[in-house]
This record gives structure tokens, C-alpha cells and sequence, in this order.
């Protein structure tokens, strides 16, 4: 029988699940980056998160329902995109 070896941090954090998390995070960051810059500085400043739900809906969180509404409402540049805006407190 082998005796499991001691890994490395970077050898969990680059295997398995722990890698796809990483890079679905990374996918959503810059997804988010190019979101905010297709919307007023205003409103870009209060994205949370950004992604396509598994219908391809664009999914945009927003901090607050105030902004929610807002880019629900006036963004035409995001107009050739199915979209669901939610509201979605920082840190949650």
C-alpha cells in the first residue's frame, strides 16, 4: 500500500475543484470588468457580479434594488443581451 505523500499548497490549489473555482472566479472577474465598462462610471461602481446563468441569461448583481433598476432600465448597450439584474449586497 502507498503512503499518501505531503502536497504542496500550490499542488491543492492548482488540482481538482479548488482549480475550477479559481478559474470560474477568474472568468466572472473579467466578465464583470467588461460589464462596467459598457456602463456609466455611476453605475459601475455599484456592480457586484456579472455571469451568464445556465440559460444564457446575463446575470448582473447590483448592490442595491435603486441601481438594479437603473441598468435594468437604461443601458442599450446592453440591449443584444438576454438580462436578469438581482440585487446582491457587497460581501454577500
Amino acid at each position: 500500500m502507498r503512503a499518501n505523500r505531503p502536497r504542496s499548497v500550490a499542488e491543492v490549489l492548482n488540482s481538482g475543484a479548488i482549480e475550477r473555482l479559481a478559474r470560474d472566479a477568474g472568468r466572472r472577474r473579467t466578465l464583470a470588468t467588461d460589464i462596467r465598462a459598457l456602463l456609466p462610471n455611476d453605475e459601475a461602481a455599484h456592480l457586484v457580479s456579472a455571469d451568464f446563468d445556465d440559460a444564457g441569461y446575463l446575470v448582473l448583481g447590483m448592490d442595491s434594488a435603486a441601481w438594479a433598476a437603473r441598468v435594468r432600465c437604461a443601458n442599450p448597450e446592453l440591449a443584444g443581451h438576454r438580462l436578469k439584474v438581482r440585487v446582491v449586497p457587497r460581501g454577500g
